[in-house]
């Protein structure tokens, strides 16, 4: 059994001098469910449970980037970016790295995705007023952001 990470600390979210600077893009997916939405969980080998998300690669627009990643991290295909939500920074796991993340909402219809092209990840869906621990804790607010949002009806054209 492979041991668990640490979770990250405060560290990760103050940026030392001379660490570069890596632009990338995540998403908090939806997809309707008979008892409301349900959000896109990534579960990377470890296992660690977070949005999907990775790096742009020279050339791309965060739109293209963010649709390659949810296609390696989880399989989506067809997601529907509504809006942008914030940009969200930190050091990525190892420390070596600053994280420059712009994040989407997304829906999505898809019922049986395909398989992610990432070994060893997975995707599940949980009711978004109910989702697990996420790994990163900017993640897990910026979920209880959108459903919070939700319920007060200032999201539109879902």
């Amino acid at each position: 059994m492979t041991p668990r990470l640490p979770p990250p600390d405060a560290g990760h979210y103050r940026r030392p001098p001379g660490v570069p600077e890596r632009p990338s893009v995540g998403a908090v997916v939806l997809r309707p469910d008979a008892a409301g939405w349900q959000v896109a969980v990534v579960v990377e080998p470890g296992p660690y449970q977070q949005l999907p998300k990775g790096g742009l690669e020279a050339g791309e627009t965060p739109e293209a980037a963010l649709h390659r990643e949810l296609r390696e991290e989880a399989g989506l295909q067809a997601v529907r970016l509504v809006k942008h939500l914030g940009t969200l920074e930190r050091l990525n796991y190892v420390k070596t790295k600053w994280q420059v993340t712009r994040y989407f909402l997304g829906v999505t219809l898809e019922s049986e995705p395909a398989a992610p092209l990432e070994p060893g990840f997975r995707l599940e869906w949980h009711p978004l007023v109910a989702c697990p621990p996420l790994f990163w804790p900017e993640q897990a607010a910026l979920v209880a952001q959108v459903a919070t949002d939700l319920q007060r009806g200032g999201i539109q054209d879902l």
